[in-house]
């Protein structure tokens, strides 16, 4: 039998992360980082931007998200404040600095989006996208 798509998915990921590190090293950043402050700087106005919200949308436990928050808020990045209806929940907001570097970062990843539509194809974008969310949802625990 042959393990095709999982060592495929697994390329094309470290292909993405790779490609992510290099831009993100040249801002001072890693590739984590630049990933919360693009998804915070597009939903903080919508909503409170939570931990558990972050975890969520990148699928990382919670030990992962804790470290990368502490790290992003000892380096200038975000603060965490609390909210009033619970001292536990803390929201996440972009400092001035992350807000200046979030236009760069935004344009990155629209670029990246370009490319990767452009490598599989606009007809198979939407094929592309409701397999990989497939996957997701059944390897996901």
């Amino acid at each position: 039998m042959n393990r095709l798509f999982g060592t495929l998915i697994k390329q094309a990921n470290n292909a993405v992360n790779r490609d992510a590190d290099k831009f993100a090293q040249r801002l001072g950043l890693t590739s984590v980082q630049i990933s919360i402050i693009d998804y915070v700087s597009h939903e903080e106005n919508v909503r409170n931007i939570f931990q558990k919200d972050v975890e969520r949308e990148f699928n990382i436990r919670r030990a992962t998200a804790t470290s990368a928050l502490k790290l992003m808020e000892e380096r200038d990045l975000i603060v965490r404040v609390s909210v009033k209806q619970d001292a536990r929940l803390k929201r996440i907001i972009l400092t001035p600095r992350a807000r200046n570097l979030a236009k760069q970062i935004n344009e990155y990843f629209n670029q990246t989006e370009e490319r990767m539509i452009q490598a599989m194809g606009t007809e198979n974008k939407n094929i592309f996208r409701n397999a990989l969310k497939q996957v997701i949802e059944e390897l996901s625990d």
